[in-house]
């Protein structure tokens, strides 16, 4: 999505960003955001971050991983790429109809389906926008010392450890 998108075009962020609380909890540090916003820093503790314009769907990947990527068409595709990385923490949608959503499903560690509406940080082009998240939200974790993370949040919504490695 980034670099292709009409958000790239024109430097507009579609992105809402993850509230630092979240970060508080999960007591855990990233190796990569590959979807950072551009328009603002951020509380995600990574100590690389990819933007719109470096497009981080197509740029490598490694060590741990954040990743709270553009919603839109292509949320897919970076879940299928947070999946073959297979270490990292995702946060998108509860779209459980979705075969990204399934896939994510059946290869994650651990997955956490979040209880209630995360209040979403509006990026400087959506100030004037509602904050508050449109659908449910799941966290998927990969490897062993994420799902240790979305664990230690399991009071936050229904929490299912996979045993997938």
């Amino acid at each position: 999505m980034f670099g292709t998108s009409s958000a790239a075009l024109t430097h507009k962020s579609v992105e809402w960003y993850t509230p630092a609380w979240l970060f508080h909890a999960l007591d855990i540090t990233f190796d990569l955001d590959p979807a950072s916003p551009h328009d603002m820093e951020t509380s995600v503790p990574a100590k690389t971050k990819y933007t719109i314009f470096d497009n981080g769907l197509s740029k490598p990947w490694f060590g741990r991983v954040w990743m709270n990527p553009p919603y839109g068409p292509d949320t897919g595709q970076w879940v299928k790429r947070m999946a073959a990385h297979g270490n990292g923490i995702a946060l998108v949608f509860s779209r459980t109809d979705t075969s990204w959503c399934q896939d994510a499903m059946n290869s994650a560690t651990a997955i956490l389906f979040v209880a209630g509406r995360i209040q979403f940080i509006p990026g400087r082009e959506n100030q004037h926008k509602k904050a508050r998240c449109g659908a449910g939200t799941v966290l998927f974790a990969w490897g062993e010392e994420c799902a240790a993370a979305l664990e230690r949040i399991s009071d936050r919504g229904v929490f299912i450890r996979t045993n997938r490695l």
